[in-house]
C-alpha cells in the first residue's frame, strides 16, 4: 500500500481501510525495529519509506562499491549502540495485543493516528536530508515511538572488522555482500538477500 500523507486524501478512506493502513504501516516499522546484528542495514529503511506515495521505488541495482561501502560505514558509525535500549515499565511484550487499540478508536481518531504514523515515516526519511546530517539511531527511536507497545530496539552491530571489513568474509560483512551481487544475471536485484540473484 502506498499512501499520501494528506488529511483530505486519507479522509476518503473508510474505517476498515484506515485500520488496514495503520496495521500495514505498523508492521513494516516493527520489521525494521526487529532486525538484529548484521541483518540490520540502511537498505531496510526503504521498506518503511515506500509506504509513502512520494517515495521513489527502492533501488534495484547495487550502488557502486565505493558508494555502497560509504553508506555502510555511515550506518555503522551513526546507527549503532553498545547496549540494547532499555524498555519502559509500561512496555507491552504480548505481540497478539499490539493492535488492540485500533477497534477502540473512533473514525476521526484512526485518521489522526494514521497521519501521525505517516508523518513519522516522512520525518525518518526527510529530516536528516533537510537538516544536512546523517541519519542516526535517534531518528530510528522517533520512528519506533509511534508504535503503541513501546518495545525497545537493539541497535548493536558486529565489530567494525566484521561489519565493514573482511573478518567473516565471504559469509558476512558488507564488502562480501556487495561482491555477492557483482555477478548477478538479473537486471533487478533483490538487495535484501545475498547474491547472486536467480534469474
Amino acid at each position: 500500500m502506498r499512501l499520501l500523507c494528506d488529511r483530505e486524501w486519507l479522509s476518503r478512506m473508510n474505517r476498515q481501510n484506515l485500520c488496514s493502513a495503520i496495521e500495514e504501516c505498523r508492521a513494516v516499522i516493527r520489521r525494521h525495529r526487529g532486525q538484529r546484528g548484521d541483518n540490520r542495514c540502511w537498505l531496510d529503511d526503504w521498506s518503511v519509506w515506500v509506504m509513502l506515495s512520494d517515495t521513489p521505488e527502492p533501488p534495484k541495482q547495487p550502488p557502486p562499491f565505493e558508494k555502497a561501502m560509504r553508506l555502510c560505514r555511515e550506518f555503522w558509525t551513526h546507527r549503532r549502540a553498545e547496549t540494547v535500549d532499555s524498555a519502559p515499565a509500561d512496555a507491552n511484550f504480548v505481540v497478539r495485543t499490539w493492535d488492540d487499540d485500533l477497534p477502540r478508536m473512533g473514525d476521526s481518531e484512526l485518521l489522526t493516528h494514521l497521519i501521525l504514523v505517516l508523518e513519522a515515516i516522512r520525518l525518518h526519511r526527510d529530516a536528516p536530508l533537510s537538516e544536512r546530517r546523517p541519519r542516526t539511531i535517534d531518528d530510528d527511536r522517533r520512528l519506533y515511538a509511534v508504535l503503541p507497545e513501546k518495545v525497545s530496539a537493539d541497535f548493536r552491530l558486529p565489530t567494525e572488522s566484521e561489519f565493514l571489513g573482511e573478518a567473516l568474509s565471504p559469509y558476512a560483512g558488507c564488502p562480501a555482500f556487495w561482491r555477492s551481487h557483482a555477478s548477478c544475471p538479473v537486471k533487478d536485484h533483490d538487495l535484501h538477500t545475498w547474491g547472486p540473484c536467480k534469474s
